[in-house]
């Protein structure tokens, strides 16, 4: 190695040299070849050839991107990448082509190495458009209205007064207004200035029917809305459903949904996934109520021919929302036409009613009056005898007052009266005397709202709302013993009642089509009162008082493919005297022999507080126009509870507010769901499932005392539970046939908590909910068979709900005790029915305003006797079973139906 070293040092000099020439002339040339190269990839990278008309910005940027090796940087809340642009240039260099792209936009932009950063003009002038949307015909305000900016395919809907506002950059758009049931209106606006607009839409025709459902393409879609689980009916579509008697009912539609169930054929209320029925905050124009039925769950307290719209919320549930814990149940009365004088009405079987609506002055002033009566005290006096039912009726009364100040200022009053009356009398004769007996029974709902909308700015809504809501239940019983010489009479009458006076003011602040903020406070203060008065003396038992206080901020987002809504509720409840708080042992069960003194609280002092914070979030992902997926979370606490067996809601039951021995009821839902609509939005599918966690429950002791009488902490023990469920639906649109499917899978369990055994109830082990049903399937469809033949039909099917039952008996001295099985370790059998009904309209007369309908058909078609409870007793040392049915035979009904 050495050697050939030495050699090569020592080769000539002008070799060497061409060597090194020659290396350095091959290395220039190298470098001027990737110099080429280079400039050659760089011309290749900067030129841009597009050919795109009224094509998003999104998808222009993603082609340049493709073409050259520039990106894009932009803020999504100051660019709005939907907007539509068009552009043609071919190989033209990417400077000249981002100039000519955003040449007379709002735009600007700056090319930074190889990025192009976009953000918008300095001078920048936007302008809102904002006003209401109407019916063309009664003046109606139409809520959640759909109002599609077509330029970017943007859009809102109007609030539950009907209030839109969207602010743009100047320019020329298209707007494009829509509601189910009315014919599509599209408006070209000259954006420049400040734009109020009413816009008002015409009722669809008979003949422009199909028109009109083609382009109102998100009639029960679920892919738009972020909410998850949430469901909107209107009056048609309840009066559509076959019904008891023939006629339509609230109650009874949310029934047809998937995740909603009840105790019983004839019971009152509802259950929301796993909740029981007082976890459901009802209001009638923003008031609540908290008895809904008539007859004892027969039918509901709501007159459909003076409701415009319900809507149930029971997945993600809205912040301005609380004091309930499984869902949310918003109806709204009708305004009354602004226009002319309207009525409506029906006669049925066993009641009748009538609604009178129009203006006191044209446009300015409306009144709505709807009410019903029963007849059935007319009936029962052909069957007396021993027994006479003397008063057995009820009655409702809903009242609206619109008035249209200006455009900014609207004034509402309304409210219900809603009332059951029975009177019961019964005499017996025989040798030695006899008795009469007489028995009083009656409840009353009555509220009062009045609200005043203001529009602040053109972005800036407010709806200022006073509330007072008041139900009332009463039951008397007499009775006058008469033996040889001796009469003795006693009286006992029960009483009890819960009032509201709210105060609510509300905000809605519309930055831009993509953003909207809502905030406000809440105030509801309580008052409760229980009294029992009788011949032996009167108990009139603590009247208690609570105030419940909150504020909320919420806010609505949506990106390209995302959307937000999210918002914060901090609620605070206070129960104050006057009253004797109990003070129990520790080291004991909660009984009336483990008190060891009591705490005074004076009149209007605060006895206890709770307070928390109860977030809410709920996130949608746009997978295309036609496909979302959405997750939410909620948190809720409820400070007032309806102590009752938890087996059937009853006028009857006991409200009280949470306090020293009652804590909140605090519940959290996890819920996650997919909505799919097919092309031609004839077909609408959504699968949701759910997770919810209960602490705090109140239930009944095994053994426990019922009734109204002090110290009822002491009948009562704390539990916890979850519940979790998968619900499936499918919706029809067009065409003849129309109509859902539903099917719902859930569990809902609880567990009491107590370390005491005799507090215990199954060991502390986990048992179904009163109203566990694994297993649900309806089926709702309506067929139109001619222009004057329509058929409805409803089909349900429900798993059989969990009871307790006898399983022998026990004598101990000479008294026999019935012994009962563990807690709802029984179902009764499952249960199923199917109604029909028809639909007749003659051809309306020319000549008169008049229209009217007959409605007929069959409850319980084939007459299943769904068993409500299973009735257990000993006889000669037999233990006998039989069940109880509310209905158990075929009900046909007959209505006429009437408009002018």
């Amino acid at each position: 190695m050495k050697i050939n070293l030495f050699q090569g040092m020592l080769l000539p000099k002008s070799r060497y040299r061409k060597t090194i020439f020659l290396m350095k002339l091959s290395f220039f040339f190298y470098l001027i070849f990737c110099f080429q190269l280079l400039a050659f990839n760089g011309f290749s990278q900067n030129s841009v050839t597009l050919s795109e008309e009224n094509s998003s910005l999104k998808s222009i940027i993603h082609k340049i991107e493709e073409q050259t090796s520039y990106s894009f940087i932009l803020n999504n809340d100051v660019i709005n990448v939907d907007q539509h642009f068009s552009i043609n240039v071919i190989k033209t260099d990417i400077e000249e082509t981002v100039a000519l792209l955003f040449k007379n936009s709002t735009i600007s932009y700056k090319i930074k190495k190889n990025h192009i950063i976009l953000t918008r003009t300095k001078i920048q002038h936007d302008f809102t458009i904002s006003g209401i949307v109407t019916d063309a015909d009664t003046g109606e305000i139409l809520l959640g209205a759909s109002i599609i900016i077509k330029n970017n395919n943007n859009g809102v809907f109007t609030n539950a007064y009907g209030f839109y506002s969207i602010t743009l950059p100047k320019g020329d758009y298209i707007l494009e207004i829509s509601y189910l049931g009315y014919v599509t209106k599209v408006l070209d606006i000259k954006l420049e200035i400040d734009k109020n607009i009413k816009i008002e839409l015409q009722p669809s025709s008979s003949e422009l029917e199909e028109v009109v459902i083609q382009t109102n393409q998100n009639n029960k879609s679920q892919v738009k809305p972020i909410l998850g689980g949430t469901t909107s009916l209107t009056t048609s579509e309840i009066k559509k459903l076959p019904s008891l008697l023939g006629e339509p009912d609230i109650t009874r539609a949310i029934l047809t949904q998937p995740g909603i169930s009840s105790i019983g054929e004839g019971t009152s209320g509802f259950n929301v996934r796993g909740g029981n029925v007082d976890q459901n905050l009802i209001l009638l124009d923003e008031a609540p109520l908290y008895n809904t039925s008539h007859l004892f769950g027969l039918f509901s307290i709501f007159n459909a021919d003076a409701v415009k719209i319900l809507k149930l919320y029971k997945g993600e549930i809205p912040a301005r929302f609380g004091g309930r814990a499984s869902s949310v149940l918003e109806i709204r009365q009708k305004n009354g036409n602004s226009k002319r004088i309207k009525g409506e009405g029906g006669l049925g079987l066993l009641f009748s009613k009538f609604t009178i609506e129009g203006p006191i002055k044209k446009d300015k002033i409306s009144f709505l009056a709807s009410g019903r009566r029963s007849y059935f005290d007319v009936f029962f006096p052909l069957f007396k005898g021993n027994e006479a039912v003397d008063k057995f009726h009820f009655y409702d009364l809903n009242t609206k007052l619109t008035w249209n100040i200006n455009k900014n200022n609207r004034l509402y009053a309304s409210g219900i009266f809603a009332a059951d009356v029975l009177k019961f009398n019964q005499e017996e004769e025989n040798g030695e005397g006899g008795f009469d007996s007489d028995l009083d029974l009656g409840w009353i709902n009555t509220t009062a709202t009045l609200r005043w909308n203001h529009t602040f700015s053109n972005r800036l809504f407010s709806n200022i709302t006073g509330i007072y809501s008041k139900y009332d239940f009463s039951l008397g019983q007499r009775e006058d013993l008469r033996e040889e010489d001796i009469e003795e009479n006693i009286e006992e009458t029960v009483k009890r009642s819960i009032e509201n006076w709210i105060f609510k003011p509300d905000f809605t602040y519309y930055s831009n089509p993509t953003t909207q903020m809502r905030f406000g406070l809440y105030g509801n203060l309580y008052q409760f009162i229980p009294k029992i008065t009788s011949t032996a003396g009167n108990q009139v038992l603590d009247k208690e008082k609570a105030l419940e206080l909150a504020a909320y901020y919420s806010i609505e987002k949506q990106w390209d493919k995302l959307s937000l809504s999210t918002g914060l509720r901090y609620s605070w409840f206070a129960n104050f005297g006057e009253e004797d708080i109990a003070i129990y042992d520790p080291n004991l069960p909660q009984t009336q022999n483990s008190i060891i003194g009591n705490r005074s609280v004076k009149n209007n002092e605060i006895s206890k507080t709770y307070s928390g914070f109860e977030p809410r979030i709920s996130l949608k992902y746009d997978i295309n126009d036609r496909k979302a997926f959405k997750i939410g979370y909620n948190r809720m606490f409820q400070y007032i509870h309806s102590i009752n067996r938890q087996t059937i809601t009853l006028p009857n039951d006991t409200w009280k507010p949470s306090g020293e021995h009652i804590a909140p009821l605090k519940v959290n839902q996890f819920s996650a769901g997919y909505a799919y609509d097919t092309k031609d939005q004839n077909y609408n599918f959504s699968i949701e499932g759910y997770y919810k966690t209960f602490d705090d429950l109140i239930v009944y002791k095994n053994g426990a005392r019922l009734g109204v009488f002090d110290n009822l902490e002491t009948e009562l023990v704390t539990a916890e539970g979850f519940s979790y469920g998968l619900e499936l639906a499918a919706h029809k649109n067009k065409g003849k046939l129309t109509g859902n499917v539903n099917y719902t899978y859930s569990v809902s369990i609880r567990k009491t908590k107590s370390n005491f055994s005799s507090e215990q109830i199954n060991n502390n082990t986990y048992f179904p909910s009163n109203f566990d049903r694994p297993h649900i399937f309806n089926i709702t469809a309506n067929y139109k068979l001619s222009k004057k033949w329509e058929v409805g039909a409803f089909f349900t099917f429900q798993t059989g709900r969990p009871i307790t039952q006898p399983n022998g008996r026990l004598t101990l001295d000479g008294d026999s005790f019935i012994t009962y099985s563990d807690r709802n370790a029984f179902r009764i059998p499952n249960t199923h029915r199917a109604d029909i009904s028809f639909t007749y309209t003659p051809t309306d007369n020319p000549n008169t305003n008049w229209k009217g309908s007959w409605n007929f058909g069959v409850y319980n078609v084939y007459g299943r006797k769904n068993a409500f409870s299973i009735n257990s007793v000993f006889d000669d040392n037999q233990l006998e079973t039989s069940q109880i049915s509310f209905i158990a035979a075929p009900i046909p009904f007959i209505s006429y139906n009437f408009k002018f």
